[in-house]
């Protein structure tokens, strides 16, 4: 048994990074562009990943934990790597030791990090309605101590929904932030977009007046990895034609004939209604394939789509196949695509109920990574 593959098309990572930072609302330059690399690159692996980005000319990753800068620290000695979750007491001399830039997200990072007198630059994130991580706006323009603060970010919580109002409510907020922030600190960089805002017709000098476009990061993440960063009934998307990243294979183990009446995997939850082929597939739940695309998910080979039957088990999936070979041209080892380029991820997310960020994050630690 061979274990499943993720195949990494690079080049296609290149394309949605230049097309994503040619927006809706005007070029970015690529050093100007972050890309969100945190949990492996969304499970597709970190290194090969930001290489890549690299060589295309980004210069500012973000990740959400100490951990995964110091990682990162690795592979690319001069990048500008922003950590997430801020700092911690625990994780400030690693911070320190691997040069990071902590998003200090509330007063008591922002105290720590000046406390510490590193000498160190820092960013600044402002909650304007997520209400996750962020200082308030009244925090950030009133009561932080001496900070050196190179980029003051906020993160939407609807931009995926192309016509929902919040997204503007809070570009307003952090807007009315920025001309004391300025002042405060006339060298920073501000940071609202995501890969759903970048395809928006609303940017941050839009409602900032004299605010230089200069001054603007996106923070990219999974629009380069090739899913739609809005919600399926929206089209924002078809602003900016994203290339397929990622694609999952897994090989043929088995094939067999059955007769009308069998019942499939587990529990039988699939009975076949006439004679046919079961193939079985080396993917299942451990690999990421969710049980939810039990009797329902499809598997895609040389111009055919083969539904998948019966429950998904913990290393295998069976596909129902056609009784006459020449209608289902599939072999013992050969690779059919779970998702990729002819079976979105998208369409695999909306059918386990998820979103395409918990498929790719969900792939298992022995699916191997290609690229």
């Amino acid at each position: 048994m061979t274990a499943p593959r993720l195949q990494i098309d690079l080049d296609a990572l290149a394309h949605n990074f230049h097309a994503l930072r040619h927006r809706v609302g005007g070029d970015l330059p690529a050093q100007r562009t972050g890309a969100v690399v945190k949990a492996n690159a969304y499970g597709l692996g970190m290194a090969p990943i930001a290489r890549r980005l690299w060589q295309e000319g980004c210069r500012r990753f973000f990740v959400a934990l100490a951990d995964e800068g110091e990682q990162l620290r690795s592979v690319l000695p001069q990048a500008q790597i922003y950590v997430l979750a801020g700092v911690t007491g625990q994780t400030l001399e690693a911070i320190k030791a691997h040069d990071l830039i902590p998003v200090l997200n509330s007063l008591e990072q922002c105290r720590l990090w000046s406390k510490a007198n590193l000498g160190g630059t820092s960013a600044l994130h402002i909650d304007t309605g997520m209400h996750r991580l962020g200082l308030s706006p009244d925090e950030a323009i009133s009561v932080l101590p001496p900070l050196q603060v190179e980029l003051v970010m906020t993160h939407f919580a609807r931009a995926d929904e192309w016509g929902q109002a919040m997204r503007a409510q809070q570009l307003e907020r952090f807007a009315a932030c920025v001309p004391t922030l300025l002042q405060r600190f006339p060298d920073a960089l501000f940071s609202a977009n995501n890969s759903a805002g970048a395809l928006t017709d609303s940017v941050l000098p839009t409602v900032v007046a004299n605010l230089d476009e200069q001054r603007l990061v996106d923070r990219l993440g999974i629009g380069l990895y090739g899913a739609n960063p809005h919600s399926p009934r929206d089209s924002a998307a078809a602003a900016v034609q994203l290339a397929t990243v990622a694609t999952l294979q897994a090989e043929v183990l088995q094939i067999r004939p059955v007769a009308a009446g069998a019942g499939v995997g587990y529990g039988s939850t699939y009975t076949v209604t006439q004679a046919c082929r079961l193939a079985t597939i080396s993917a299942g739940y451990a690999d990421g394939v969710s049980r939810l695309l039990s009797n329902q998910g499809q598997v895609y080979f040389r111009g055919q789509r083969f539904a998948m039957v019966g429950r998904i088990s913990m290393d295998s999936l069976v596909v129902e196949l056609p009784a006459d070979s020449a209608l289902g041209d599939l072999a013992v080892g050969d690779w059919v695509e779970v998702f990729g380029r002819n079976i979105g991820v998208d369409e695999v997310a909306t059918q386990m109920q998820t979103i395409a960020y918990e498929v790719f994050t969900g792939l298992g630690s022995r699916v191997h990574r290609v690229s």
